[in-house]
This record gives C-alpha cells, sequence and structure tokens, in this order.
C-alpha cells in the first residue's frame, strides 16, 4: 500500500539512503521537541525516498504518529494500517496497533479499526499488548460480530474480556444481547443483569450510566418477550429519568401496562411520550396502542380521535418517504440530505429519528472532524506547495468519500426499516377505522346509543403507596410530572 510514495532512482538508491537516514534522526529530534509539523515532514521525506526498508518503517510509524498528536486522524489512521497490514515482521506492529486503538477512540469508530483487527489479527502478537488493550480489542471485535449477526463469534470475543476490564459490564450487555437474539432469554436475562450488577452508579461515568440505562431496558424488552409484564415495566422503570433510553423505557411500558390490562397506566405512558418535552420525537406507534386501548374499551369516539391523529400527522409521510427512496440510488445522497440544515425531501421528524442514533452520530463525528482536519492541513503554513500536503489532502478526500458512502448506504436502510414500519401501523389504523365503524354499525342495528356524550368525572386511579401524591392534570405539562401520568378509565363495553 506505501509502495506508490517510493519513486527512486536505483543508481542513487545509496546516496539518497545515506541522506535521508540523518532527516530521520533531524524527525525524531523534532518529535521530541514536540514540534509534530516539522517531524512529519522530516518522516515523509524519509518516507518517501529512503531505500533502507528499516529506516522507512521507523519513518512510518513517527509520521503516524506526529499526525496523530496534532489531532490529524484520518491521515494518521492511513499510515498505522499500512504498518498494521504488514504484520508482526515489521518490528513496529504493535506499536500500529496501540495507535490504532486511540484513533478508534477519538473518532468513535466501530467498522474501519475493528474491521482491521478482523481481518489482520495475529493473537501471539496481541498477546504481547497490555491487558487492557487486548480487551479493548476484543471487546471491538465483539461488537462487530453482532453487528454483522455472526454470534458464535461475538460470543468467544465478548467473553474474554474479563471482569477487570472497564468494559466487562459494555461486554456483559452485548452478550445478552447475542443471546436475545438466539432467543435464549434466560442466559440473556443473567448477562444483563450482571451489567447492571457490576456498574456502581455512584462512581459510574458517562458510559456506564448509559450502559446501566441500556441494559435495565434490555431486561423489561425481554422479561416483556417472556410474558412477565409486571417485571418488565419494573425494568423499565429503573431506566433514568432524562436519559436517551428513558423515552423507549416509558412507550415499552406502556405496551406492557396493556398486556396486564392497567388501561389508564397505558394512557399515561403515551401522554408521557406525546408532551412537548418529546415534541421532536417520532411515535406513530403511540396512536396506534391508544386507540387501541379505547378499542378494547368501547370508546369509539376516541378510537376515531385516535385515527384521525394518526391520519393526520403521518397519512402521507410514509409515501413521501417511499418516492424519496425511490428517486435517489446512490448512498452518499442520504447522508447530504440528512445532515443538510434546510431541506424538504424528508419530513424532519424521520431526519431526526435518523440523526439520533449512535450509529448515524458517530459517523457524523468521524465525518465533522475530518472536515477540521482537511481545514487545518490546509492551513499549516511550513507544508505549503508540499507532495505532504498534497498526499494528505487526497487522503482525506478519499476516506471522506468511503465514509459517507458507509453511513449513506446505512442511512438509506434505517430510512427503509422507518418506511416499512410506518405502512405497518398505518394498515393497523386502517383496521382499527374499519373495526370501529363496524362495531358502531352492530350497536345501532341492537338499538344501543354510540354517542355517549359527556362522559362523567371518574374516580382519581389508584395511589400506590403513601409516598405518592396525587393532583389533576391543568392541561400544563411539567417536566417532574413525565412519566407518572394515570388515567381513569372505566369500560364503555356491556
Amino acid at each position: 500500500m506505501r509502495r506508490h510514495f517510493f519513486v527512486v532512482t536505483i543508481a542513487l538508491l545509496g546516496v539518497v539512503g545515506s541522506a535521508h537516514a540523518q532527516s530521520l534522526q533531524e524527525g525524531l529530534r523534532l518529535y521530541r521537541d514536540g514540534n509534530y509539523e516539522q517531524a512529519a515532514y522530516s518522516f515523509y521525506d524519509v518516507l518517501r525516498a529512503d531505500g533502507d526498508p528499516q529506516v522507512r518503517d521507523e519513518s512510518e510509524i513517527y509520521l503516524a504518529e506526529s499526525l496523530r498528536k496534532m489531532g490529524l486522524y484520518v491521515p494518521a489512521l492511513f499510515y498505522y494500517t499500512d504498518v498494521f497490514k504488514s504484520g508482526k515482521r515489521n518490528r513496529f506492529y504493535l506499536n500500529a496497533a496501540q495507535g490504532l486503538l486511540d484513533i478508534q477512540a477519538e473518532l468513535h469508530d466501530h467498522l474501519i479499526v475493528p474491521s482491521l483487527f478482523s481481518e489482520y489479527l495475529d493473537s501471539q502478537a496481541f498477546g504481547k499488548l497490555e491487558p487492557a488493550k487486548v480487551a479493548q480489542i476484543n471487546f471491538l471485535l465483539g461488537e462487530l460480530s453482532v453487528q454483522k449477526n455472526k454470534l458464535s463469534d461475538a460470543e468467544t470475543f465478548l467473553k474474554a474480556v474479563d471482569g477487570s476490564s472497564i468494559l466487562y459490564p459494555k461486554a456483559q450487555y452485548f452478550l445478552g444481547l447475542v443471546y436475545s437474539k438466539r432467543g435464549q432469554d434466560d442466559a440473556a436475562l443473567a448477562r444483563f443483569r450482571e451489567a447492571v450488577k457490576s456498574i456502581d452508579p455512584a462512581h459510574a461515568t458517562a458510559e456506564q450510566q448509559e450502559v446501566l440505562n441500556l441494559a435495565h431496558l434490555a431486561l423489561g424488552r425481554v422479561l416483556y418477550g417472556a410474558g412477565q409484564f409486571e417485571a418488565s415495566t419494573q425494568a423499565f422503570g429503573k431506566v433514568a429519568r432524562l436519559s436517551e433510553p428513558w423515552f423507549n423505557a416509558l412507550f415499552d411500558s406502556a405496551w406492557a401496562y396493556f398486556q396486564m390490562e392497567n388501561y389508564g397506566a397505558a394512557l399515561g405512558q403515551i401522554q408521557s411520550i406525546s408532551s412537548p418535552y418529546f415534541s421532536k420525537r417520532h411515535i406513530p406507534e403511540a396512536y396506534v396502542l391508544q386507540g387501541t386501548t379505547y378499542f378494547v374499551n368501547c370508546q369509539w369516539d376516541r378510537v376515531r380521535a385516535s385515527v384521525l391523529r394518526y391520519q393526520e400527522l403521518y397519512g402521507t409521510m410514509e409515501q413521501q418517504l417511499q418516492a424519496f427512496l425511490a428517486k435517489n440510488q446512490d448512498p452518499s445522497v442520504f447522508y447530504t440530505v440528512l445532515t443538510a440544515e434546510t431541506q424538504r425531501e424528508i419530513p424532519l421528524e424521520l431526519v431526526r429519528e435518523v440523526r439520533r442514533t449512535r450509529h448515524f452520530a458517530d459517523f457524523h463525528h468521524m465525518l465533522s472532524h475530518l472536515a477540521w482536519e482537511e481545514s487545518k492541513v490546509r492551513d499549516i503554513a511550513v507544508w505549503q506547495g508540499s507532495d505532504l500536503k498534497n498526499d494528505l489532502a487526497l487522503i482525506m478526500t478519499a476516506q471522506g468519500d468511503q465514509l459517507k458512502t458507509a453511513v449513506g448506504s446505512w442511512s438509506k436502510t434505517r430510512l427503509a426499516q422507518l418506511a416499512a414500519q410506518l405502512q405497518n401501523f398505518s394498515n393497523q389504523v386502517n383496521i382499527l377505522d374499519f373495526e370501529v365503524a363496524d362495531a358502531e354499525r352492530k350497536w345501532l342495528e341492537q338499538g344501543r346509543e354510540i354517542a355517549m356524550g359527556q362522559r362523567a368525572r371518574l374516580p382519581r386511579p389508584e395511589i400506590p403507596t403513601d409516598q405518592w401524591q396525587h393532583w389533576n392534570f391543568q392541561k400544563e405539562f411539567w417536566k417532574d410530572e413525565i412519566g407518572y401520568y394515570r388515567h381513569a378509565l372505566r369500560t364503555e363495553c356491556k
């Protein structure tokens, strides 16, 4: 991969090599002094022109190190990769591995570096790394295997992350996902609980707190799937308020309450996720659940109100999204559209739904940092007009194009999933619309009233314990009340 740099006249090889060996020493001096711009220039010059493979190897690893210390992670990634691919015969192989791990963390990269480790892993050489680095590599490989649905590989790598590693709780969480995908509920529950147990909430880092919330959410979902609805609501209730997974915990608990026939609690959770606090969320399924809840309680007018609200908000969204997907085939278009400040091709609600996912956020972080790197390279005075500047620009352009294609392809798939979900929800709403019309017809044939008029105010919902207080909703939403709404609902079925 690096051989395209070496255009050297053979007759001059010895002379040029000797001259640049001195430049390597100069580069090392500049590097030790923290003058990374000049050092990188020297290392690049040696790498391009020296005939000694040992000198070139040393120049390349120090070029990568200099670029990394300057925050130029993408071109550093290029040179680290070149050293790493040459294998353990290169004496700087492990240095490249450590550099790649540092860049993976800085760029929030869950694809490029893990894929390199997956393809060029040398288990014997990696055994010489410090245990924390080995654990990091095993976790990255496990996470990548989960994404690719290679569950056996994922299980092997994730189990290799032992309890001494800071990544242990996260590895346990991903192991739970592996077993959940296999339908092994008991094993999944055990791993999610182990993830929770291994985190001290009082001293948790931000990442560990996120894992804790995700583990509680996953516990609730597995319990729900196993029909343990009461236990699932308890797990959902442990997700931290105002955290990113909290919205999903509220909505998932609404379905659990519905299954328990606690319809007032289900409607209360729907009211929570429909509040202004979640105004930027995509919530089509909420109106499906709301309409279904009113339907089983024979409140036909309220079913119709839910159907009409769904149609008002989402009636044309699926067709608009399908038309956009059919028109655009180039993956890079999707990233451009999703990051545009003003655009009307995709509803903003769907744009936000894609943007808030971790995959998109991490890709966007990489591309945003790459844009900063391109600007920095252009502004470095000592590199002006040099081949180094031109080569780095080419590296960053090529990597940017690949990243935009990758995130564009992922985004297109995610948007197609959202379109399919909208079609499914629309079908359910149409069935509700048909069923409520049929139910009203049957009531009329039986001589029963379908227009109930104003409903009497019902007694307040049950108060769980004396630690709770009750007050009526005054048509004002307060953040502290979200998640605690409970409706008083009486069936009108006879």
